[in-house]
């Protein structure tokens, strides 16, 4: 049993490594154009990406650091961010950054430029990191690992969770996404196909959905919408807040790690193993984007930003360094 989450915690990384994907020209792909603007060496593998306005930060392995000031038409790498383990997941917000991976690290930067090392205060693989404008955050990884910081970034605590009364077993799931609002409430998603939030600082949790798969991807959007996806093509659907959940079918049986929303819900993308896939009908039906950019290699994060004329622009993060542009 345990070899079995091992596997699937790992899955796409693994994965990610043995999959190597260069620049490609702008390809219409469906509903979308394809464009890589960004690609490094094989090993270059990016796992986190965030937006905020047009900055852009992206990290990865060996605690690669790249960004961007326009938008996403250009990017650079950054000095190294301090540590040599891989980064698994970032975040900005009021001009600051954290990110989050391998041993329990967490770096933060005041100006997203310039990185520290904060104090470890878990060994376990951290798998996602989020926060709000207030620096209020949140960061989850391996075995139901869930740490608090409120000074963004600058300290953590480790939340006690009381696991057998959400699972009814033993078990500590892994937790593979957060979602942190800007009224503190917060979102994770994980094994178990675990959808829980807290509206006390974490203190107590709610359960609003569970299953069988593992879920390694949520989108907490406006007015009660959410999309959350993972294993087999799994996504599922909310418009009431996470009160009741819709599974829709994907189109594919491929692991589906993240998923991004327009603010008006109209359109969604979401991105995998040679795999993306995208509704333009607010979630209700997904089809495949067929192109050597979007079905070779591994996309590992989404994050979109809207231009000045409504014309709606996703970035996608993966293997071999590249990042996709995505016009719809």
């Amino acid at each position: 049993m345990e070899s079995h989450r091992m596997k699937l915690l790992g899955m796409t990384m693994v994965l990610a490594m043995l999959t190597g994907i260069g620049i490609t020209h702008a390809v219409a792909a469906g509903n979308v154009s394809a464009q890589a603007v960004a690609s490094g060496i094989p090993h270059d593998f990016l796992y986190g990406l965030s937006f905020e306005g047009k900055h852009g930060i992206a990290v990865g392995d060996h605690g690669l650091l790249m960004d961007t000031a326009d938008g996403g038409a250009t990017w650079r790498k950054l000095d190294k961010s301090g540590v040599k383990d891989g980064l698994f997941s970032v975040v900005r917000k009021s001009g600051k950054c954290m990110a989050a991976g391998q041993q329990g690290s967490i770096v933060r930067s005041d100006d997203c430029i310039k990185w520290a090392n904060v104090p470890p205060v878990t060994n376990a693989r951290m798998l996602s990191i989020h926060a709000n404008s207030k620096g209020n955050a949140y960061a989850v990884g391996e075995f139901g690992a869930l740490l608090k910081s409120s000074d963004w970034g600058a300290s953590w605590n480790q939340l006690a969770v009381d696991w057998k009364s959400i699972l009814g077993t033993e078990a500590e799931p892994h937790l593979y996404s957060v979602n942190v609002g800007e009224d503190g409430s917060v979102i994770v998603t994980g094994e178990f196909e675990l959808i829980i939030r807290s509206t006390d600082g974490g203190l107590n949790w709610g359960v609003l959905h569970k299953g069988e798969r593992s879920l390694f991807g949520i989108h907490v959007g406006e007015n009660g919408r959410m999309l959350a996806v993972g294993q087999e093509g799994l996504i599922l659907r909310s418009v009431n807040d996470g009160k009741s959940w819709t599974p829709i079918k994907s189109g594919t049986s491929a692991i589906l790690t993240d998923v991004w929303s327009s603010p008006d819900g109209q359109d969604a993308i979401a991105v995998g193993i040679r795999t993306v896939v995208t509704s333009t009908d607010s979630g209700l039906t997904f089809s495949p984007e067929v192109s050597k950019a979007t079905t070779r290699g591994m996309h590992s994060a989404v994050k979109g930003i809207e231009g000045a004329e409504g014309a709606r622009t996703a970035f996608v993060a993966g293997s071999a360094g590249e990042i996709l542009k995505l016009t719809f």
